[in-house]
């Protein structure tokens, strides 16, 4: 299943920096990240990062690849703690305050075999990711 998951991705984000001229960069868990644009680099380059055990005002919005919304979230977490999704705490530990990004997470970095309410089990999403500031 985990193939197959990554086989879908690597497919949609291959046709998005085609189509679109967006490119991204895999991050360890399997999710791919947009990459920064200049606007985005120069807040990176000032904004102040998260430390591990530091808790931070976290914000997310979920949707299928396919586009439909799915749900959202916002909530302090503590950095390095794993009380987010993997594909989250990944992106958010190289993040700065204020900045937003898009991650396009397997299953098994978003929001597993169990899924939620919302999310039906080993679902591929869209995740747009805000870190609001340090609490």
């Amino acid at each position: 299943m985990a193939a197959q998951a990554d086989n879908e991705l690597l497919a949609l984000v291959d046709s998005l920096q085609k189509t679109d001229s967006i490119t991204f960069a895999q991050l360890r868990c399997g999710a791919w990240r947009k990459q920064r644009d200049e606007q985005t680099k120069q807040l990176a380059t000032y904004a102040q990062s998260p430390k591990p055990n530091e808790n931070w005002l976290v914000t997310w919005k979920v949707y299928s690849l396919q586009g439909e919304f799915l749900q959202d979230a916002e909530g302090v977490y503590t950095i390095k703690y794993f009380d987010m999704p993997l594909a989250i705490e990944e992106a958010v530990d190289d993040m700065a305050e204020g900045e937003t990004t898009t991650l396009y997470a397997p299953w098994y970095s978003a929001f597993g075999q169990q899924g939620t309410s919302n999310i039906k089990p080993y679902t591929n999403v869209r995740l747009d990711v805000t870190l609001k500031a340090k609490e």
